[in-house]
């Protein structure tokens, strides 16, 4: 087809892979002087009109998503030989070819790859565009990282197996819901649980379940069984179980799924990075209860802005915390030392013993000319300087940790510098630009509760409303670290999420 010209516009140039209804070609429009990719929507064997014209449908539908992530379809041109698939052309790898050449991928990598495609997918599913076949050779990711899924709809070819009432399945075997392996029509659930399935054979370098020769075999097996055990997952064995959950009702919708991995794709950089002026870590990676009091992570100053940007609120909460701890104790000090003056005042007028305040008798008293010898500095008494109760160190730091957490989101998703400002190294590893584009999404947060939980974590209630109009519930656990005087996020849990309406 190297001198073909397709509809009568698009110059063929030569072919770039192949796709579910054949082969994909690289191709130059004369009209607009682009490289597009072009691939024929055909009439497969056991097909009806209606269903190669549910075919052309799906494909002009999917032309009106405009999303990074989703392979953009430009037209769907007529020609003698039938319908054309006309696309935007992407010079990449599918995640398939990635995983036979490259071999399974780290969890962080598929999280961020995942979360891509989900985002893509999510947008879809919103004006009702359901895929039908998310495998890892429809998703495209190019040399600058992006990931986009591609074949919105129309993936139904004869180089898969597949089958329904008319002879054939939109979608791979392999990657099925359960649902779908007992003959019920696919929904936007099952896009998310075959992108579970994906993101499985990412990480672990094969699919959920044995391959079969024989499809039917396979979709009973997938009707029927649990996947085999992830083991090379780490982190994204949660969001994968979900993704996958065998009952549609409860699996997480692609929404969700996006938002689940976004933020582990986001938090994977995390380390053990840590400044000179971070708090004492004790042996159970919890700061001991007296490392404040003991001053190990007492500041040289207090801390000039907080995290909301120079809030008052936060500064006068350190500074209210260290008067509470503080002035009791000091008040006390003060009363035994005037009680030690007054003491060595009454024994010097009454000591019978001759010696003077030197503690020397006259013949032993130094002359004038003589170096005096210094007294050894007295040890404050230990009831001078007593150290805080753990209960009433832990309630006033409690209160602090509640505080720093309201002003962080309080000022959030408007001013990023300081919210920025207010994470530690641990979090700032995501990066800026990740940071950014995840409070762009977003329209307003709400704080529901924060709650202290032991000496460093805060366990928050909290909604997200984005900007698409879609509200997500978490329950997270933020565990806070000291520097420079004030707690930063180091590091965030989320314990639980749902989409409310």
């Amino acid at each position: 087809m190297s001198s073909d010209l397709i509809a009568g516009r698009y110059q063929v140039i030569r072919p770039v892979g192949r796709g579910g209804m054949g082969t994909v070609w690289l191709c130059r429009d004369q009209v607009l002087g682009r490289e597009v990719a072009v691939k024929q929507i055909g009439m497969l064997p056991g097909e009806s009109a209606t269903d190669a014209a549910r075919a052309r449908r799906e494909a002009r539908s999917s032309a009106a998503l405009n999303h990074r992530n989703v392979v953009s379809v430009f037209d769907v041109a007529e020609g003698d030989s039938g319908a054309w698939l006309v696309m935007e052309y992407v010079p990449s790898r599918t995640l398939g070819q990635i995983i036979n050449e490259d071999g399974p991928l780290a969890p962080r990598r598929a999280a961020e790859i995942g979360a891509q495609v989900a985002a893509g997918l999510a947008a879809a599913h919103q004006v009702g565009t359901i895929h039908r076949d998310v495998k890892p050779g429809n998703i495209l990711v190019g040399e600058d990282g992006v990931a986009k899924i591609s074949d919105f709809g129309i993936a139904r070819g004869a180089g898969d197996d597949q089958l329904t009432r008319t002879g054939l399945v939109t979608g791979t075997p392999s990657y099925f819901s359960p649902e779908l392996a007992r003959g019920e029509d696919p929904g936007p659930e099952s896009d998310v649980y075959a992108l579970g399935a994906t993101l499985y054979l990412a990480v672990e370098g094969r699919p959920p379940y044995p391959e079969h020769r024989n499809p039917i075999a396979l979709l009973q097996t997938i009707a029927a069984e649990e996947p085999a055990p992830l083991e090379q997952a780490g982190p994204l064995t949660g969001p994968i179980t979900r993704m996958m959950d065998r009952d549609p009702r409860s699996r997480w919708t692609m929404a969700d799924a996006a938002h689940a991995l976004r933020r582990l794709a986001n938090q994977g950089g995390g380390g053990a990075a840590g400044t000179a002026a971070t708090t004492v870590i004790g042996a159970n990676g919890q700061p001991p209860d007296d490392a404040e009091a003991t001053g190990a992570t007492q500041p040289t100053a207090p801390a000039a802005t907080g995290l909301s940007g120079g809030s008052p609120d936060l500064g006068n909460k350190e500074r209210d915390h260290d008067r509470r701890r503080g002035g009791a104790p000091w008040l006390i000090a003060a009363v035994v030392v005037l009680l030690a003056i007054l003491g060595l005042g009454w024994m010097m007028l009454t000591d019978d013993s001759g010696r003077d305040s030197s503690g020397a008798t006259p013949a032993e008293s130094p002359s004038p000319s003589d170096e005096p010898t210094p007294s050894p500095t007295q040890e404050p008494s230990p009831t001078a300087n007593p150290k805080p109760s753990p209960t009433e160190d832990r309630q006033d730091r409690g209160e602090v940790l509640e505080g720093t957490v309201r002003d962080y989101f309080a000022v959030m998703p408007g001013n990023t510098d300081a919210g920025w400002n207010g994470l530690a190294p641990s979090m700032q590893a995501q990066g800026r630009g990740a940071y950014e584009d995840w409070w762009g999404s977003i329209d307003s947060v709400n704080l529901a509760s924060a709650e202290a939980r032991g000496s460093n974590q805060v366990d928050i209630v909290l909604t997200y409303y984005f900007k698409d109009g879609r509200a997500i519930q978490e329950t997270q656990r933020l565990t806070m670290e000291r520097s420079g005087g004030r707690y930063l996020i180091a590091d965030d849990e989320v314990l639980s999420s749902r989409a409310v309406s």
